[in-house]
């Protein structure tokens, strides 16, 4: 289904308007809450199967800190799971939404309940009622990683 140029405008200037972007001086390489909390607190093994299959928070008491950033997880099996191979689980551009790096080349907070496992791999996005960039990105996703891990390189310079 093509959207209107007209609509994609549109939704562009909410998704601008609307979406919290990183600036240069504080963004980094990770989309962090806080003291450096990934993924909005969010355990980052509980989105694949083998850790539940679902968004779940984590708990303060089980914080386990990847080159600088700070992981929460809802169970010790998940913890040691991340701990035996963290890169398997690590969010895809770092957690910043998957759709704004590759449609405007930019970071963008996210929606940690927003998210798709593709290829085994996490990508998050900015979900509101206005752009639910899930969906776009889901049209064509071979298309939007290419751009987005093409913008990532750049990005990460």
């Amino acid at each position: 289904m093509k959207i209107t140029q007209h609509l994609i405008a549109v939704l562009l200037g909410l998704f601008i308007a609307g979406a919290s972007v990183a600036d240069e001086k504080s963004s980094g390489l990770f989309y962090t809450i806080g003291e450096s909390v990934a993924i909005g607190g969010y355990d980052p093994v509980a989105y694949f199967p083998d850790g539940g299959g679902k968004p779940e928070k984590g708990f303060v008491l089980r914080n386990y800190t990847h080159k600088g950033i700070i992981y929460r997880f809802a169970s010790d099996a998940n913890l040691a799971a991340f701990k035996a191979n963290p890169d398997k689980y690590l969010p895809v551009y770092g957690g910043w939404c998957a759709w704004a790096i590759a449609k405007l080349n930019k970071k963008v907070d996210v929606d940690p309940e927003s998210y798709v496992i593709r290829d085994g791999k996490l990508y998050l996005f900015y979900n509101q009622k206005e752009l639910d960039t899930r969906k776009d990105w889901s049209t064509d996703p071979e298309d939007f990683i290419a751009k987005g891990s093409a913008n990532w390189a750049k990005l990460t310079r």
